[in-house]
């Protein structure tokens, strides 16, 4: 299958005095090239929207996967896969990341239909798994971590007894 990770824009005026690695989103694309995967990424604090849609309009991914690590880059995250989805139905989009983790099921209302899945937790370990159901045609919501439209994160809460 064909991924394209995506790094958000630019914390307001981060853009003039700091730019953040995508750490997280360059581990996750060596997890998913290791498990046999085309891979490519796009960081838009460097690239424009332009750019985004031409590589996604020639290279026509098969899932395009953001990175949500920051509540102020979820409304362009929303904003992106609705766009993505008018342009070309048939792509997967996924979200995953720190600040994703914790609004999954708002960023599924909001993304209206965008967003076919949220994925907590580690990506590293997920992805693969997740790009496997997709390509499989199995139900990602029984992949570890996914939030979908029809169906809440499957794994199981840690008990954590009280010693109070």
């Amino acid at each position: 299958m064909r991924f394209l990770g995506v790094h958000p824009g630019p914390l307001l005026y981060s853009k003039i005095f700091l730019r953040l690695e995508p750490l997280g989103l360059e581990l996750v694309a060596q997890a998913v090239r290791r498990a046999g995967h085309e891979v490519r990424l796009i960081d838009l604090q460097v690239e424009d929207h332009a750019a985004f849609f031409r590589l996604v309009d020639d290279w026509r991914p098969d899932v395009v996967g953001f990175s949500g690590n920051y509540l102020a880059n979820i409304p362009e995250i929303v904003d992106l896969a609705k766009a993505i989805k008018a342009r070309s139905p048939e792509t997967f989009v996924c979200v995953g990341g720190h600040s994703a983790s914790f609004t999954a099921a708002t960023l599924i209302e909001h993304g209206a239909g965008a967003i076919d899945c949220v994925l907590k937790g580690e990506g590293e370990a997920a992805m693969p798994l997740l790009l496997d159901a997709v390509e499989g045609g199995r139900n990602i919501a029984l992949v570890p971590g996914a939030v979908t439209p029809a169906g809440k994160d499957r794994r199981r809460s840690l008990s954590i007894p009280s010693t109070i």
